[in-house]
Parts: C-alpha cells; sequence; structure tokens
C-alpha cells in the first residue's frame, strides 16, 4: 500500500483568481461567412438544434 504525505497550505489558495472583466469581449470579432453558413446557423439557433463543427475550424 502507498501513502501520500498531503500537507494543504491554509495562507495560499491552490487556484488562481481571475478578474471576469478581463474575459469580457467588448466588440465583435471579425468574421467572415463562407456560403450560407450565417443563414444555417441562425435558422438552427432559432430551432434550437445543436450544430456540429467538424473538420478545419481554423483552431490549429
Amino acid at each position: 500500500m502507498v501513502e501520500a504525505n498531503i500537507e494543504l497550505m491554509e495562507d495560499e489558495p491552490s487556484f488562481k483568481e481571475f478578474a471576469i472583466e478581463e474575459f469580457l469581449v467588448r466588440s465583435e470579432p471579425y468574421y467572415r461567412a463562407v456560403g450560407d453558413e450565417l443563414e444555417l446557423f441562425e435558422a438552427a439557433y432559432e430551432q434550437h438544434i445543436p450544430v456540429l463543427l467538424k473538420g478545419p475550424t481554423g483552431c490549429g
């Protein structure tokens, strides 16, 4: 049986706290639509239908 020696530091939190204001989107990001994808996404949104993004999305 392996025993772990764990010490908790009560002075310092075990997580980093961020100000949410740093992550607010202040202006609409640039987006170039291809084909009729805007109409497709809007129609899916209005009907509460999920959309699966598949393939190269530019995220590397």
